[in-house]
């Protein structure tokens, strides 16, 4: 039997006291130990977590870096023969290897959990750019204006005034420094308006600022973090026909 009863909260969680009178001495003290319940309440949060990432699959390096993990751990000895352990320190001896196993298990669930988490709200945001991209592209109003910016490279758009977005493709422009970015305008009689930076890589289509029928689309050269008004003179010029 146990010394300390604050060491079983996680054998309980995991119903792994299999002695009926400490489990009732256990359960005796829990009635009045806040510490305890709230210890065996988290337990209990991380084990239902776990049914419910076993759901999903970890990624594939997450798994590859638990299994080098596990190939460093040294092993213990085997017992010498002839050598019985005692029930009392067999029980310990589980104890410990469970609630070892509990703190693994939540280990490696908050980082499974976490990655998952990450991966979907990456996916969600793409699709949702798509989307985006999708609604101008078919709308009844979308027209389209390549050219040749200086310098090198093409700027591509389609715009409608009916969606209010205009899309905007890069391809070939020259690299930039990490001070600087390509950000793009929107240029109507009233002046410019900032309609956001190209993404550092280029790749794919953005929707950029709020089009209206008057206006032009503009690239030029700009600070990393991006200017209130331009600094340099546009590389490329469009207006959808």
């Amino acid at each position: 039997m146990s010394d300390d009863p604050h060491a079983l909260a996680g054998a309980y969680a995991l119903d792994a006291i299999d002695d009926a009178a400490e489990r009732r001495l256990f359960e005796a003290h829990l009635a009045g130990c806040e510490a305890c319940a709230t210890e065996l309440r988290e337990f209990r949060e991380t084990t239902a977590r776990l049914a419910m990432a076993a759901a999903e699959a970890p990624p594939a390096a997450l798994r590859g870096r638990v299994l080098a993990a596990v190939r460093d751990v040294r092993q213990l000895p085997p017992a010498p023969p002839g050598r019985a352990a005692a029930p009392r320190t067999a029980r310990r001896w589980r104890r410990a290897a469970v609630a070892g196993l509990a703190a693994a298990a939540c280990l490696v669930t908050a980082a499974s959990v976490g990655a998952v988490i990450r991966e979907r709200h990456r996916v969600e945001r793409t699709e949702a750019a798509y989307r985006e991209v999708a609604s101008v592209l078919s709308a009844p109003d979308a027209r389209a204006a390549t050219g040749r910016a200086a310098g090198g490279g093409t700027v591509t758009i389609v715009a409608s005034a009916l969606r209010g977005r205009v899309v905007v493709s890069a391809s070939g422009l020259r690299a930039l420094p990490p001070s600087k970015a390509y950000q793009l305008w929107l240029i109507d009689p009233a002046g410019p308006r900032s309609a956001g930076l190209l993404p550092a890589d280029r790749k794919g289509p953005v929707v950029a600022g709020t089009w209206r029928p008057s206006d032009r689309l503009g690239v030029t050269v700009e600070p990393a973090g991006g200017s209130a008004r331009p600094t340099t003179e546009p590389l490329v010029l469009l207006s959808p026909a």
